[in-house]
């Protein structure tokens, strides 16, 4: 189930959670949206708050671990947007827009795959504006809904 939180802030490029500092680092200090995810993960949509070349991070935070196990990027040079029109899907999915429309999924159990791998290099090739860190396990899928 995906909701909608208000309990949170960014203080420092920190998240904070009722109050308390997580210890948890972000980059970017304007915090668009969070979401509680079954309980157990908040996914957060940060901005980097340059005016001329905006930047989306989005980071999935473990509540258990205290530490984030998934993200990605959506930026391009000599762009900006804004982040709006976020729409829950289903328990598992939502879409956004930020350089267009974006389509999150959430998966049920962490996957692995080498696709994932290379998905740094594959949005670099096709000029989407996404990229995520080089990781065998990923929480979340991403992809263009133009």
């Amino acid at each position: 189930m995906i909701k909608k939180l208000t309990n949170i802030k960014i203080h420092n490029n920190t998240i904070i959670i009722d109050g308390h500092d997580s210890k948890v680092h972000v980059d970017g200090p304007c915090l668009e949206t969070a979401l509680l995810i079954d309980d157990n993960y908040i996914l957060l949509f940060v901005t980097l708050d340059c005016p001329f070349e905006e930047g989306l991070e989005i980071y999935l935070l473990d509540l258990q671990q205290n530490r984030i196990i998934d993200k990605a990027q959506l930026a391009q040079m000599y762009y900006t947007d804004l982040f709006s029109d976020l729409l829950i899907l289903s328990e598992k999915s939502l879409l956004f827009d930020f350089f267009g429309v974006w389509k999150l999924e959430l998966f049920d159990k962490p996957k692995r795959s080498l696709s994932y791998l290379f998905s740094p290099l594959y949005s670099l090739y096709l000029h989407l504006g996404a990229t995520r860190p080089l990781s065998l396990t990923r929480y979340f899928s991403l992809k263009s809904n133009d």
